[in-house]
């Protein structure tokens, strides 16, 4: 059921489209195309997240929003990036980085320094050198 203020469907145009209250999201029931509008996000002006320093560059600005998930074991178990499908536990490293970094990371260069130690909210740091086991998917169909 579409209500008044429902697009049409941004891909393939069908005004066969549900809109999501609770997360401010569309879904065309045609091609199942999903897509928001920041305004439409009940949670758009909330604070964002804290995540300490950079692991790149050390900037603590409001930019440092992007989480990456490494393909090392992080330090303390039970606090990285885990996978549902193949049942591999959190213990994935991940680094949170600032915009900019992450612009020179697209471009191939190579900007971290430091993992996240523990929990992220705690904002502890790790030197990425002291990341040595490997830690990725098990090799089976991820969909």
């Amino acid at each position: 059921m579409t209500d008044l203020k429902t697009p049409n469907c941004i891909n393939c145009g069908s005004p066969n489209v549900r809109y999501d209250s609770e997360f401010g999201f569309y879904r065309c029931e045609s091609c199942s195309t999903l897509w928001g509008n920041d305004e439409d996000d009940p949670d758009y002006d909330e604070e964002p997240l804290d995540l300490g320093a950079c692991c790149g560059c050390g900037t603590t600005n409001s930019l440092v929003r992007n989480i990456l998930t490494l393909h090392k074991k992080a330090l303390v178990p039970g606090t990285g990036w885990e996978c549902f499908i193949c049942g591999i536990p959190a213990n994935g490293a991940i680094a949170v980085i600032c915009d900019d970094c992450l612009a020179q990371l697209e471009e191939g260069k190579e900007v971290l320094k430091q993992a996240v130690y523990g929990d992220v909210l705690g904002k502890q740091r790790c030197d990425i050198a002291q990341l040595t086991e490997d830690f990725d998917h098990k090799n089976i169909p991820h969909e």
